[in-house]
């Protein structure tokens, strides 16, 4: 075993006797193509009483096993994460790496960690040019982009709201030009479900396909420890509708985010989404209620509360709204580590929907289902 690989595994294992932290290495697609960027992650479990610090190690040696013939990969951990991170008790954190299947290895493989005190991993390989290529390559492309949840509550009248949204990079990883793997083209569906009605029909829905140009880390600005992302592109968003309740607006966007440490493994992120109306003839005046920016404010720990608030100011006087959804991790012993998270929302304002986005109805309290946070700006 190499030198480097052994003194990795002492200091793991030391880290786990030391700190009570527990480690699972999984792999974020159960497929991967030969030859190709395949991303495992890393999950550290804090299992102790107290606040552990853990840095994650540059590697991770890995025995791969493929019917009766073994070879040595190392798993290289992606740039961004070289810091250490702080975990709470009965908290975890994602470490993740890139591991690259040699072009000669097709089937099914099991992985063994040499270097971290974990499980093995299975993951299957194909062929480049096989068949299940294709589908390998899309699943491969896909990622969440906005919050994906289900949340019911009543003020009034029951109603449920829901989100879907994906991403998919255009251009895989192996582009000889950087930019154009951060091409992406996304589609967000938000709709409102009247649950009241004896006929339970949906009282509106929001599509929106979009193309942008994502980098969720730029730089590490200000300081050491935070980070600059940024979007631009640009967005349709209509309801489907026609006649007097048709709705649509076309929009060029920016957004930087800006993520800040504050200790304790809790972050602020602020990421203001500023637009300019290209298209808005269904609803010309919608600039009076919706603005020209939707300001976004997260805080929270990864692997706790998280609170996302989002803001809008009209033009006209008056003409606001302000939603939070705030959201826990289920993968806790408390829940039976379950998977998604609690969610609660609130709104108020002006366009819950993009039908009513001049009127304000009553406030709305819901709480639900979230599967995934969106974009970890």
């Amino acid at each position: 075993m190499p030198l480097r690989t052994l003194l990795s595994l002492l200091l793991v294992a030391g880290w786990r006797t030391a700190l009570a932290l527990d480690f699972a290495l999984v792999a974020e697609r159960p497929q991967a193509v030969a030859g190709e960027p395949a991303m495992l992650i890393l999950i550290v479990t804090n299992e102790g009483q107290e606040t552990a610090t853990f840095q994650p190690p540059a590697l991770i040696g890995l025995r791969m096993m493929l019917g009766e013939g073994e070879r040595t990969l190392n798993a290289l951990r992606e740039p961004g994460q070289e810091d250490p991170v702080e975990i709470a008790p009965e908290g975890f954190a994602r470490i993740h790496y890139r591991l690259v299947p040699p072009a000669d290895t097709v089937g099914d493989l099991l992985l063994q960690p040499l270097s971290v005190a974990s499980n093995p991993v299975a993951l299957r390989v194909l062929p480049e040019g096989a068949a299940a290529d294709v589908a390998a390559r899309l699943t491969a492309a896909l990622s969440p982009y906005e919050p994906i949840y289900f949340s019911v509550g009543s003020r009034g009248e029951t109603t449920a709201r829901f989100q879907v949204s994906m991403k998919f990079r255009v251009f895989n990883p192996n582009t000889k030009t950087p930019f154009l793997e951060k091409i992406y083209l996304a589609y967000s569906q938000t709709s409102l479900w009247d649950l009241d009605s004896s006929s339970k029909p949906f009282r509106d829905s929001s599509y929106r396909p979009s193309i942008f140009y994502l980098d969720e880390n730029v730089s590490q600005w200000p300081f050491r420890g935070s980070k600059l992302g940024f979007q631009g592109g640009l967005e349709h968003e209509s309801n489907g509708k026609d006649g007097d309740s048709s709705r649509s607006i076309n929009i060029a966007f920016v957004r930087p985010a800006l993520t800040i440490p504050l200790g304790g493994d809790y972050m602020i992120t602020l990421a203001p989404k500023i637009y300019h109306y290209l298209d808005k003839e269904d609803n010309p005046d919608i600039a009076h209620f919706r603005g020209y920016a939707d300001f976004l404010v997260r805080f929270g720990q990864e692997d706790g509360w998280l609170f996302d608030t989002t803001y809008r100011r009209g033009t006209a006087s008056g003409k606001r709204s302000v939603q939070v959804d705030a959201s826990y991790p289920l993968r806790k012993p408390t829940f039976g580590n379950l998977g998604g998270y609690v969610h609660l929302q609130y709104f108020n304002g002006y366009g819950e929907s993009l039908l009513d986005y001049n009127r304000k109805l009553r406030s709305q309290f819901r709480i639900g289902l979230m599967v995934t946070r969106g974009i970890r700006w």
